[in-house]
C-alpha cells in the first residue's frame, strides 16, 4: 500500500487553495482524488475559499471516475476555471498568484 507522507498535507488552507489554482492553470481542471495526490484533502472547502475571493468556477459531475485504489465513483465534480465571469479585479489578483 502506498502511503503519503504526513508533511504532503501540514499545509495551510492559503498554501492548498494556491496549489489548487496553480493545477487548474497548468492542468484545465481538478477533481477530488487529483486534489489529493497535491495534498489538498477537502477540495470543496478550498474552491470555496477561493471563491471568497472572487474566484468563479464552471463544474462537471463526472461518472467512473476512479480513486487511487482503482475504485470507481460516481458524481465525482471536476472544476474549471471560469475567466470570462470572473470581475477584472478577481482576475488581476489570481493572475498574481501565477508567479508566486
Amino acid at each position: 500500500m502506498k502511503v503519503k507522507p504526513f508533511a504532503l498535507y501540514a499545509q495551510s488552507a492559503e498554501i492548498q487553495a494556491r496549489k489548487i489554482f496553480k493545477y487548474m492553470l497548468v492542468t484545465g481542471s481538478i477533481n477530488r482524488y487529483e486534489a489529493d495526490q497535491i495534498g489538498v484533502c477537502h477540495l470543496a472547502a478550498r474552491v470555496q475559499d477561493l471563491e471568497e475571493k472572487g474566484f468563479l468556477y464552471r463544474y462537471q459531475d463526472e461518472n467512473g471516475v476512479a480513486d487511487f485504489h482503482g475504485i470507481k465513483h460516481d458524481k465525482i465534480r471536476r472544476y474549471f476555471i471560469d475567466w470570462e465571469n470572473m470581475t477584472p479585479t478577481a482576475r488581476a489578483y489570481f493572475v498574481g498568484w501565477i508567479y508566486d
